[in-house]
């Protein structure tokens, strides 16, 4: 009877938030101790212990209706906004050479192991973490509980439950204390925001310290980028984009084109059947895609290759892509003019 009244008072203390199904809390720590032997008690504490976060449904709440363009908002236009002023900017260059300068021998060493080019990389960490500065201040442990079995429970539960397992699981392979650990509202972690898979999949320990640590070792968050990039199939040497030449007769033909998918699947040759060239010395086999982006004059259009379609497998987005490698051009001429 003891034993049973016991069982009954772990059963109850496990959370107390109505939020989360008490059922739904039970499997998951079943399935953590049958899948990966993780330790019952201490998981029934972390949910025990579980703060809701009022914020995320605030960050998640559907947003007004807005334009999101590279550059082409006209300024009357409130409802729009470029997305090239929010991450090409004099201070993210600027803290961008900082932080070069600062860990110069780290990004030659990544540089030289995995051909990804030390300003791709310095461009990633700036845009996703202002340098470390922006890594998150909610409870990754809580953000992803609440997500994927909680009060923010959404259409992505699924995908939010693999990350709070491999987020436990990143945690007790790392000798992590899950209730110490701070990332964004969507559970990124670390100065490259990494999701926890990713974390588990592509960090490195690349300052040979035995620990893979992507908040405090400027090392490991180098090599971990570059790895990310080398693993989704980065190409030393070869290009992100080209310039496209074209006759204006064909700027409905190179618009369509823009319409499909980024990723690059149609061969040279084909754009040169249709009096659409690139300046670069390319093969008619090699695959490309055709990027727009609006600017102040218009209109304009490059050519895709592979390694832009690579820095997508970072975050989906076009305009992403498009903001990490000009600000990848900024900081590279800028370190530049700093050496001269």
């Amino acid at each position: 009877m003891i034993k049973y009244l016991l069982t009954c008072i772990v059963f109850v203390s496990t959370i107390s938030h109505a939020d989360f199904k008490q059922h739904d809390v039970n499997n998951f720590i079943d399935f953590m101790y049958d899948e990966h032997s993780y330790n019952k008690d201490e998981l029934r504490k972390l949910f025990q212990e579980i703060k809701t976060e009022p914020r995320i449904k605030k960050y998640f709440k559907k947003a007004p209706e807005r334009t999101l363009t590279w550059n082409g908002c006209a300024k009357k236009d409130k409802s729009c906004t470029n997305y090239k002023s929010l991450f090409v900017t004099k201070k993210n260059i600027q803290k961008g050479i900082k932080f070069w300068l600062e860990n110069t021998t780290e990004l030659n060493a990544a540089e030289e192991k995995f051909g990804v080019p030390a300003e791709i990389i310095v461009a990633i960490i700036g845009i996703e973490s202002r340098y470390g500065s922006r890594t998150g201040t909610f409870k990754t442990f809580d953000t992803l509980a609440s997500l994927a079995l909680g009060p923010n429970k959404g259409r992505r539960a699924k995908f939010y439950k693999s990350e709070l397992i491999n987020f436990l699981l990143l945690c007790k392979e790392n000798n992590f204390n899950p209730r110490n650990i701070k990332g964004s509202y969507a559970g990124a972690l670390g100065k490259p925001q990494f999701i926890s898979s990713s974390y588990r999949n592509y960090a490195i320990d690349f300052n040979d310290d035995s620990k893979v640590d992507l908040w405090n070792s400027n090392g490991d968050v180098i090599g971990s980028v570059a790895n990310y990039f080398k693993k989704n199939g980065w190409r030393s040497g070869m290009p992100i984009m080209s310039q496209i030449i074209f006759e204006e007769s064909e700027r409905e033909f190179v618009d369509s084109e823009s319409k499909k998918s980024y990723k690059p699947k149609t061969p040279y040759k084909y754009f040169k059947t249709n009096n659409v060239y690139v300046n670069d010395k390319i093969s008619e086999k090699q695959l490309l895609s055709v990027i727009a982006r609006k600017e102040k004059s218009g209109k304009v259009y490059s050519f895709g290759h592979k390694n832009f379609y690579v820095i997508t497998r970072y975050n989906r987005s076009r305009l992403y892509a498009l903001a990490v490698y000009y600000l990848s051009l900024e900081l590279k001429k800028s370190k530049t003019d700093v050496e001269i």
